[in-house]
């Protein structure tokens, strides 16, 4: 009887050593969560590649756990991709029912205003959204503080290009075969 009350307390007290450490998630700050402008309801127009305009309603947004696995790209170069929630972050989707395709855009904005942004098209890395800005003039409206994001092929042609700003959001995306533009 007392070797198994032994062995039953060896074995819960292996047990117990090995629980989990709970894990601290990194909070989302207001300002960082701010960094994307849309609210659930919202509606904006954009004009593609074929100039047919598509009217994209806002039809989530969630502040949640976040695993960059399910973006694919790392928060930080020195970091592999992440399987785990490590922070809090905030989720945008809005979609367009203007044509047959149903075209989503999706942000995310993580601690330390890093912005992903996902289409049906494409996918880009982050954003570094405490980067510089510039002035941009698209479709005849000029914007001030405009984050740049582009890559380039060897023959010049855009993999992506990508004009965001934390007051008005995404102003243009386009990479060699699609494109979308903010109608003023």
């Amino acid at each position: 009887m007392k070797r198994h009350l032994i062995f039953c307390i060896a074995l819960m007290a292996l047990m117990t050593s090995c629980v989990k450490e709970p894990t601290i998630l990194l909070r989302l700050s207001a300002e960082d969560a701010a960094a994307i402008p849309y609210q659930k309801g919202q509606t904006l127009d954009f004009v593609n590649e074929n100039n047919d305009t598509l009217t994209f309603t806002v039809t989530y947004d969630e502040t949640k756990p976040f695993s960059e696995d399910y973006w694919e790209y790392p928060y930080n170069g020195k970091m592999s991709i992440i399987r785990q929630p490590w922070c809090y972050a905030r989720t945008v989707q809005m979609y367009s029912h203007s044509d047959s395709t149903n075209a989503l855009i999706m942000f995310t904005v993580i601690p330390e205003k890093f912005l992903y942004f996902r289409n049906n098209e494409m996918a880009l890395p982050y954003i570094d959204l405490k980067g510089e800005t510039q002035t941009m003039e698209v479709n005849g409206v000029t914007y001030e503080n405009v984050h740049v994001n582009s890559y380039t092929n060897p023959t010049g042609e855009y993999f992506h290009l990508l004009y965001y700003s934390e007051e008005v959001g995404l102003i243009a995306v386009k990479n060699q075969n699609h494109s979308l533009t903010l109608l003023p």
